[in-house]
This record gives structure tokens, sequence and C-alpha cells, in this order.
């Protein structure tokens, strides 16, 4: 009885390989190995393999050592000419899997960044008003927060010893007729200590000393600290007021490090805040911080906007669009700013002409066709020639004679740098197309009809639905945007490079269980997961 039971098994397990042979070969188009192919005189040896398990390799056939299942022969995965390894589906594969392909093209790729972001005041209009001097708040002429004050109004009326001995020391010396220097230093310790010209002028005038001094407001702007109260006493350093120019805003954007490829110097934002539904603000993105927050992954982003009509209140959540399109190098395209001048301590100073900055009085510096923050591009070298070509195509550095025929050497005008705006847009392939594993991205490039080969690409950021596409493919090219996993999973099944494994699975002493491609150029894990790609079985085929 076991001995029949024996047979009968065997008989089962060898129609059940013989079935799966010949379902595969009706998937790839080719007729499946039979037994009569195994020990032929075949210069590569055979390589069975599991049709669940394709990291399962052996070199005799047998049962998956995981699922029991028949092995079936796998393909050296090799192609003539060391080109890259293609694999040919059938037409009824094909429809099974529902494969749809695409042309790769190029195309116009925008995108509209949104982020939020936070009103702050703009930094160079913050100023705070200092005393100089041991006194009395006598009287506070600006003695609530939130005034708005120009240069030139008075803040406070001080009693201050300090002050009261240095103007009786410029009347004695200019009533006793003292030298020019005795009486200009005199001057300049009264301006340092916070009197304006107008004050010492009519000091000199009256010949009188006042018991009480009013202090100036040294800029315009809304008063936003004080820190002083009417009839208290102060010390020399003490801050008493804190002003803050509002004419100008900044908002600080949040920025994913993701994103940051859509962000450039010089760009357009638009601005809505719940403050005023409906309507819109404009600033312009004047740098980029050069720190990331490791908390939560952004990086703030400064924009400068006029508010005249101080609408924008610092501390207001703004919500905020980065339109933004991308450039031939797959980061955002020039602004318009380019070519313009712009002060390295005030990048939101813009000007079309050379000059100095009107805050800081630095020369402005041209901004280069890169973003402020690039270096210009240095001119190519002059190159010369002999006019009679004595020398075919040599050229020489500097000018001079021809060694040859001792002419005068020509300038020739150097090579004219490729010109990446040819096209329009950028090369991109659709979201759908790509197949990412974390470590590197593929398509499945359509070589003829059935025929397929993966293809490693370098992509810039996503746009919408599409990808654009640095390295990997060329305009004009078909590749699959349906049924990409299916087609990974027979090239797996196969042993053909494909996602998971790069260098394909090999031919291996035994089985391994999550072995990984031969591939020395490029770095994959020592150990990786078992892959289970759902695969298609043909009509009427059975399921584990």
């Amino acid at each position: 009885m076991k001995r029949h039971t024996a047979i009968l098994g065997g008989i089962v397990a060898l129609l059940a390989a013989l079935a799966i042979g010949f379902f595969i070969g009706r998937w790839t188009g080719r007729p499946s190995a039979g037994p009569a192919d195994v020990g032929s005189g075949a210069a590569t040896q055979r390589v069975y393999t599991c049709s669940m398990h394709p990291q399962v390799r052996l070199d005799k056939p047998g049962k998956c050592p995981i699922c029991e299942m028949p092995l079936i022969p796998a393909s050296a995965a090799q192609s003539p000419g060391g080109a890259p390894p293609a694999l040919t589906l059938s037409d009824q594969a094909l429809a099974m899997a529902s494969v749809e392909t695409t042309l790769v093209a190029y195309r116009e790729l925008s995108h509209h960044l949104r982020a939020v972001g936070k009103i702050q005041y703009n930094e160079p209009s913050l100023a705070t008003v200092t005393a100089r001097v041991d006194g009395y708040a006598e009287k506070l002429f600006v003695n609530v927060t939130g005034v708005n004050i120009k240069a030139g109004d008075h803040l406070v009326e001080v009693y201050s010893p300090d002050l009261m001995i240095a103007q009786h020391e410029l009347l004695i010396a200019v009533r006793d007729g003292a030298s020019g220097p005795l009486v200009e230093s005199s001057k300049v310790k009264l301006r340092n200590w916070g009197l304006t010209e107008k004050q010492i002028d009519d000091l000199i005038t009256s010949r009188k000393i006042g018991d009480r001094v009013t202090l100036y407001s040294p800029i315009t702007g809304t008063v936003i600290e004080k820190m002083i109260v009417e009839n208290s006493a102060f010390k020399a350093g003490e801050a008493l007021y804190r002003i803050a120019n509002l004419d100008t805003v900044w908002v600080y954007l949040d920025i994913y490090e993701f994103d940051l490829a859509w962000v450039r110097y010089g760009q357009e934002v638009e601005l809505t805040t719940e403050s005023y539904p409906g309507q819109v603000f404009t600033g312009m993105v004047t740098f980029v911080e050069p720190v990331l927050n490791e908390e939560t992954r952004t990086i703030r982003v400064p924009v400068h906007v006029e508010n005249k009509r101080h609408a924008l209140k610092p501390g207001m959540y703004v919500s905020a669009i980065v339109k933004a399109t991308l450039g031939p190098d797959g980061e955002a395209a020039p602004t318009g700013i380019e070519g313009k001048f712009t002060c390295p301590m005030h990048p939101q100073v813009v000007k079309d002409d050379v000059g100095l900055c009107p805050m800081c009085n630095m020369p402005l510096e041209q901004i280069p066709s890169g973003g402020v923050h690039e270096a210009p591009t240095q001119a190519p070298a002059d190159r010369y020639a002999c006019p009679m070509k004595c020398e075919g195509d040599k050229t020489y550095d500097g000018p001079g004679n021809c060694p040859v025929c001792h002419m005068n050497l020509d300038e020739i005008d150097p090579p004219a740098p490729p010109d990446k705006t040819k096209q329009e847009g950028l090369l991109a392939v659709p979201v759908s197309a790509v197949l990412d594993s974390g470590t590197r991205k593929i398509v499945y490039v359509e070589k003829g009809r059935g025929t397929f080969e993966s293809r490693e690409v370098v992509l810039g950021p996503r746009s919408g639905g599409y990808f654009p596409v640095l390295k990997g493919l060329a305009e004009g090219e078909r590749v699959v945007t349906r049924g990409g996993f299916l087609i990974d999973s027979q090239f797996q099944i196969t042993g053909h490079p494909s996602l998971y494994y790069p260098g394909g699975l090999h031919a291996t002493v035994g089985h391994q269980h999550g072995g990984t491609g031969d591939t020395p150029d490029t770095e994959t894990p020592t150990r990786q997961p078992a892959v289970e790609e759902p695969t298609v079985p043909p009509a009427g085929g059975h399921k584990h």
C-alpha cells in the first residue's frame, strides 16, 4: 500500500511540474524546458527557482524548500553584447496583465507649493531707545505701548545730574572763549548722551541750563514695548522703549526639506489670512535659512512683505502659495531678478542699477543667474589658432606666432555652452511608471512589441502626476505605466535584474532565502526580505 501511495504521489508531482512549465511557457511566450533539456550540452548550467519565491535558486529540479511547490527552470538573464537584459511577454500575457505604456516627452512642470507661516517683525527695522546716563523719568510723553511715532517725536522728559554737569562744561568753554577742540569735545559728549543737535545749539544761544532734558525718538515706527514708568529711576544702559517699523514685515514660512527644490530667491509668494478673507497679500522670498529644524524637518524661509496700511500684525498666521516652475536642472526656474543688484546684508533690497544699499551703504552686488548664493560663472579663457591651419585644429592659450608658418595667431570664439532651453519644459514620466524600492527607482521601457527592459532613473521633485527625468531616459521612448509590478515579478522569477535585485538572482550552491544580486557597483543589503509580487496566473491556473 505504501509503495502504491509513493508511486501515485510521484505521478501527481510530475504532472504538476509539467503543468507549471506549460503555464510559464504561455506567460513568457516561449516553450518551457522539459526534462530532456536538463543535462544537455548547453554552456550555461540550468538554474531552477520557485514561482512564488524567486529568491530560491537551485541547480537541480525539486521542490521549493519554503512552500514545497515544484521548481521551474529560470533564465540566465543575460543579453548579448552587454545590452540591458530584456524579457518578452506574449500577447496573451500582456492582455492579462493589462499592460499600458506611454511616450516619454517634454512637459512644462510647475507646482503651487502650499505652506503655512507666521508674521514677524522686519528684523532690520527693530530699534531700542536706551538710556545713556543715569537719571529719573519725570514725565512720559509716550506712555502707551502700540502708539505710532515718527523720528524726532519726544519720548520722555528726564532729570539727570550728569547731563546738567555736561551742559555746564559746554557753557564754560563757550564763555571763556576756549579753543575749538574743547568746545567740540563738550558737544560730542552731549550728543552721545542723547541730546539732539538743535538742543545743543539752543543751549549755546540761550546760555541757560535746564534741569529737565527731553529725549527724542531716533526712528519712525511703532512702540512695541515700554520698559519704564513715570517718576522711576533708570541706569545708563537700560532699555527704555523698543520700536519697530511695521511698514514692512517678514513672514517666516516652514518649508519641508523635500519641497526645498521648489523655493528660490526672488520668488513671488501669495499670502492669505483669516483676518482678511478674500484679500491676497504678496511678498518676495528673501533667502533660505541655513539650518534645518530637526524636530519638524522644516526650514524657515523669510518672505519680505510691504505693509503700508499695517494690516498684517506680527504674530498672525498666514497661508502661503509659492508658484514655481522647474528649470532644466530640476530646480526652481529663474524668477526674473537675475542680473539685478542686491545688498549682501539686506537681500530684500533689489535695484535695477549698481549703487549703494539704502540701509547700510554697502556697494550692491549683481545677482547671478544661478541664484543669490551661487558664484558667477567664469568666462572661458581666450583661445588662439593659426589661420592657415598648419597644425589642424590645435589652439593656443595666448596670442603669438604659429610655430610652423610664423603667421600671427587669430583669436577664436569660445565654444558656446549647451543650450538647455531648446526644448520647452522638462523630460517627464508619469508617476505610475516609476517603481521605487526606497534606495533606487526604475521604470520598464518597451523595446518592441511585448519586449521590456528595466532602466534605473534619476528623478527630480514630483510635480502633480509627473516626475522630471534628470538621467536614464530619452525622448520618444515608451515606458510602462500600468502592469509594471507584474512585469517586475516576471523579471524576478526568470532571474533578470529587477527592482529589489539590481544584479538579478544568480545560480548558487544550495538555496538562499533573501539572497542578493552580484552587483559590485550597487549597494544592496546583506539580507533582503522575501518579496512576493503578485503574478497573474493563466486561465484555469491554481492558487496557493
